[in-house]
């Protein structure tokens, strides 16, 4: 396989310590399935390691292993099945991506990789890696190779653009080979980082002080939000961020507050709300007149949900720990904003750790959870009033086809038009419904429909 560097490398040299911390990281995701950060949290506090420098290397070295995973086993699997074990030890397999992902994907030279491999003797002991140093030294001298020949068309797309085969033999079929290969092509680099100024905090003159500072530019035919490529550690450690005068957000999940679009003075119920960006967005974009009845059945969310709102100056929501399927008896709402759990395919670009925890088996339960908390959120909306639903999915079945399904057996609500609308039309004929691709819109992949109730 030909190298080429990536550009995406950490930030200054390599340590030993966020070596330490991206091998014991990477262990914790397989070993428990847990995302990339409560991972490197474990991990950094595990180990010791607090230097932010550290971290941020760490961080940065498990987000990119993780997104060319399928690729890197690939390459390594033959010279693990040569070592004649069994079973190789979390460790050691960590390491053994690590070092692929720095000498095939950053094209580290040969000289970086066996300094690597230094630390991780002291690291790991040199009595563990013992029984792979022939097969370190094939990944250090750069000659593994595979053969895209080999394989089934499937099979080397999704080796060629990292991605779970399930996801690729979906995303052929539901957009045609080209338009999935750019969706596909696309996860294999990271997404721009936008930023909402909250105005519940900051002035329009305060937003061009920030734009400034920050090296942003201005998304078109939004107020108040910025576009950067600067790395997101960075952002949330500026005295803006600390101060709650900017909220960090995805473009689409922006554009989902402002079709909500509730008034002042009316009562909103925002279900699976943690941690809480679209709750301080609708609370700014209400002036924080009215009342906001956040539901989210994690209280380890919610704890997140409270620390948000009070950073951000959110005083007009509340939240209520519940199931959303089940939701408390209250008074009907003017809006009710339906952002359900989902395969997050369309965060896979930033997201890479998400791509291997997702199957085919798990989006059919997201749909049928995502159904039943939809039907539940009919029941709470007054008449004329509207839902707000949306997904960080790219797939139809918890989109178009659900919404389908809804309004069959709900004829007293209609979809109806969007503004802003920044994205595509919806599929199927959906055209009142906007979605959003990562290679097209430079955002998270996102669906939003929006529903009046009629009767």
């Amino acid at each position: 396989m030909r190298r080429r560097n990536s550009g995406k490398g950490s930030e200054g040299p390599l340590t030993k310590e966020s070596l330490a911390v991206a091998i014991e990281a990477l262990s914790w995701m397989a070993y428990e399935g847990i995302g990339e950060r409560t991972a490197l949290f474990r991990s950094g506090a595990q180990l010791g390691v607090h230097a932010a420098n550290d971290l941020r290397q760490a961080h940065k070295l498990v987000m990119e292993t993780a997104r060319y995973q399928n690729r890197l086993e690939k390459l390594i699997s033959d010279l693990v099945a040569q070592s004649g074990n069994q079973r190789i030890p979390h460790g050691v397999t960590s390491f053994l991506m690590i070092i692929t992902y720095l000498r095939y994907i950053e094209d580290k030279p040969e000289r970086d990789i066996e300094q690597n491999v230094r630390w991780a003797r002291q690291i790991l002991g040199w009595k563990e890696l013992l029984p792979y140093e022939k097969a370190i030294a094939l990944i250090a001298s750069g000659t593994l190779t595979y053969s895209p020949r080999e394989l089934g068309e499937d099979e080397r797309i999704a080796l060629q653009t990292c991605n779970p085969l399930w996801f690729v033999q979906r995303a052929i079929r539901i957009f045609g080979r080209a338009f999935a290969l750019k969706i596909l092509n696309r996860n294999l680099t990271q997404l721009p980082v936008y930023i909402r100024l909250n105005t519940l905090k900051a002035s329009a003159r305060r937003a061009e002080e920030i734009s400034k500072l920050v090296q942003s530019v201005k998304v078109a035919q939004l107020q108040n939000v910025l576009k950067i490529d600067r790395a997101r550690s960075v952002l949330t450690r500026s005295d803006f961020f600390q101060s709650g005068e900017i909220v960090l957000q995805d473009l689409a999940s922006i554009v989902a507050g402002l079709v909500s679009s509730p008034e002042r003075g009316s009562f909103v119920l925002d279900l699976c709300a943690a941690p809480g960006n679209k709750t301080s967005h609708l609370a700014a974009i209400m002036d924080n007149e009215g009342e906001i009845c956040s539901i989210d059945i994690s209280e380890k969310r919610l704890s997140h949900w409270m620390r948000e709102m009070n950073r951000t100056g959110a005083t007009i929501a509340y939240p209520i720990r519940a199931d959303a399927r089940d939701i408390p008896t209250m008074k009907e709402a003017d809006v009710v904003l339906v952002d359900p759990p989902c395969s997050n395919t369309g965060v896979f670009a930033r997201n890479p750790d998400l791509k291997w925890r997702v199957t085919s088996q798990s989006v059919d339960e997201f749909r049928t959870r995502q159904y039943s908390i939809l039907k539940a959120a009919a029941e709470h909306v007054r008449s004329n009033g509207t839902i707000v639903y949306c997904t960080c999915s790219v797939l139809p079945e918890e989109n178009e086809f659900l919404i389908e399904d809804f309004l069959r057996g709900h004829h007293d609500f209609r979809l109806v038009a969007q503004l802003p609308f920044l994205g595509s039309p919806g599929l199927r004929g959906m055209d009142l419904c906007q979605r959003f691709y990562p290679h097209l819109h430079g955002c998270n992949g996102y669906f939003i429909a929006k529903m009046q109730r009629t009767g």
